[in-house]
């Protein structure tokens, strides 16, 4: 099943923290209340198809790290919706955000369900910790 009425737009920490943190914690993917240093965007589905009750299902975020090195992070979509293209959808919106400023290199965390999208997208694991969380770096 496709979802015909998806919207993706850009969203403030404090909505991405009300609605994602306790499902981003359940899941292992770090998120701290008072983070003022993460850019997000955020995908939502419209539930009644037409009539603009518009639900988030999915977020991913970045970090500018230092000057020419970009952490993604916050990645993530309610079990419910995986599957069906969200996640590549907000890949590319980020992406599209991020290379405006012609990042040098991008780094992440990886849980299980996220590092096969950083390998397809040509990051390198540089080590695993003992949690299972894998660190990868893309060099441009």
């Amino acid at each position: 099943m496709y979802i015909l009425n998806l919207k993706t737009y850009l969203a403030e920490h404090s909505y991405v923290y009300s609605v994602f943190a306790k499902h981003l914690r359940k899941n292992r993917v770090a998120i701290d209340k008072h983070d003022i240093k993460t850019q997000y965007c955020m995908a939502s589905v419209d539930l009644k198809r037409m009539f603009d009750d518009y639900k988030p299902v999915a977020v991913v975020g970045w970090m500018e790290m230092s000057k020419g090195h970009i952490r993604y992070k916050t990645d993530f979509v309610l079990e419910k919706y995986r599957g069906k293209k969200i996640y590549s959808d907000l890949w590319k919106l980020r992406d599209y955000y991020t290379f405006i400023d012609k990042p040098s290199k991008i780094s992440a965390y990886c849980t299980e369900m996220s590092l096969p999208k950083y390998i397809k997208e040509g990051f390198e694991v540089q080590s695993v910790g003992k949690n299972g969380i894998t660190y990868v770096i893309k060099t441009l």
